[in-house]
């Protein structure tokens, strides 16, 4: 009997391999939302905000491979270096490379496009300047991907 596979990000795996994996992204989901709640206790809830984007929380995902993408927005400096050392001690501890960068609102530039897109943020924090950069940085991909085509 031939088994039913599923393409997920153009990786090819079984259906129950499929299952397993989604079971834990939504694993890997839960635990995020412990540790937002942690980081919130820590560090309040304004003035900064943390964006998780990439495969982390995807079937894509390959445990001792693929590591967890972070963004994190504060105008305060310190407290990004703060929570980026808290995040990557808290990582690493769970066994998790992880990839953590300050989104630096002097530099548009279409890097910031998928954190600043994301669904998975640790607090509402995200005011007006934001916004705008994230506009800004979407024309400089979208110039990019124009230059591309031509």
């Amino acid at each position: 009997m031939k088994e039913d596979n599923v393409e997920q990000g153009g990786v090819v795996m079984t259906v129950e391999n499929h299952g397993i994996a989604k079971e834990k992204a939504m694993s890997r989901l839960r635990d995020l939302l412990v540790l937002q709640k942690q980081v919130e206790e820590k560090f309040g809830e304004d003035g900064y905000n943390v964006f998780v984007f990439g495969s982390y929380l995807t079937v894509g995902y390959e445990e001792g491979r693929s590591d967890i993408d972070i963004a994190i927005y504060s105008e305060d400096f310190r407290t990004y270096k703060r929570l980026s050392a808290y995040l990557e001690e808290y990582f690493k501890f769970k066994g998790v490379n992880s990839d953590i960068f300050y989104i630096d609102t002097t530099v548009e530039a279409p890097i910031y496009c998928a954190p600043l897109k994301s669904k998975v943020q640790f607090t509402d924090y995200f005011p007006k300047k934001l916004v705008e950069f994230r506009e800004k940085c979407q024309c400089k991909l979208d110039e990019s991907k124009a230059r591309i085509m031509t």
